[in-house]
């Protein structure tokens, strides 16, 4: 990860706080930078805190995430991926990273379920929530792309609510309010926290020559608990 990644990823895990008291958390992110904040959050959360995780892939296969993650020298080791997108099979391991399958984004229903049994499971179970400490979504938003938005806010309300009962788990959860506004109104009515990330143009000096130029600013965080 570059030095602007970094910058980027301080100023999320300090927006978020202490992450051992787990709840939802809403990041309004543009939608072009779903993929870099899911990394930075992957390194900030599994590799600087070392909190186990899960990161659930409902946008592109799970093995996009684990070549990115290693592209960036990110140790995957920590993390179980639930691939959403590829069919439902019962292998544990496929390219050396822990992962469970879910029969389609078509049955996004099925997923909390299919999380609460994975974690009742006593042996050789794929995931127990009991020894996370935070879920990642790639990208809530492409839900919408194959289920209608009734069945998203049912699976969004079942998803926060089963992770209340393990209260030590971290959701943050990305949304882009200008592309999603209503999904993301029903995020926020979910959790207990929001930061706001939006590019900012600002003026700046170069070296050269003093005269002001405009740049655009990595992010602006804005955080706070949420009013119902």
């Amino acid at each position: 990860m570059n030095e602007k990644d970094v910058r980027l990823m301080n100023s999320i895990m300090s927006g978020l706080g202490d992450t051992t008291q787990g709840g939802a958390v809403l990041l309004d992110v543009k939608s072009t930078q779903f993929v870099r904040v899911s990394l930075v959050l992957l390194r900030g959360l599994s590799e600087e805190l070392q909190m186990p995780g899960i990161f659930i892939s409902v946008d592109r296969p799970y093995q996009y995430m684990v070549h990115l993650l290693r592209m960036h020298q990110i140790n995957p080791a920590k993390l179980t991926f639930i691939d959403v997108i590829s069919r439902f099979s019962g292998d544990r391991k496929e390219g050396n990273a822990n992962v469970g399958f879910v029969d389609g984004p078509f049955h996004v229903n099925s997923l909390p379920e299919a999380l609460r049994q994975w974690s009742a499971t006593i042996d050789n179970g794929v995931v127990n929530l009991k020894n996370c400490r935070f879920v990642l979504i790639d990208n809530l938003t492409s839900l919408l792309t194959y289920n209608n938005y009734s069945h998203v806010e049912l699976f969004l309300r079942d998803f926060v609510e089963m992770l209340k009962s393990n209260a030590n788990v971290l959701a943050p959860l990305m949304i882009d309010q200008e592309r999603s506004p209503l999904l993301y109104e029903t995020a926020k009515s979910l959790c207990t926290k929001e930061i706001v990330m939006k590019e900012e143009m600002r003026q700046v000096p170069t070296a050269a020559s003093g005269k002001p130029y405009l740049k655009v600013a990595d992010f602006r965080y804005v955080q706070g608990g949420i009013q119902g």
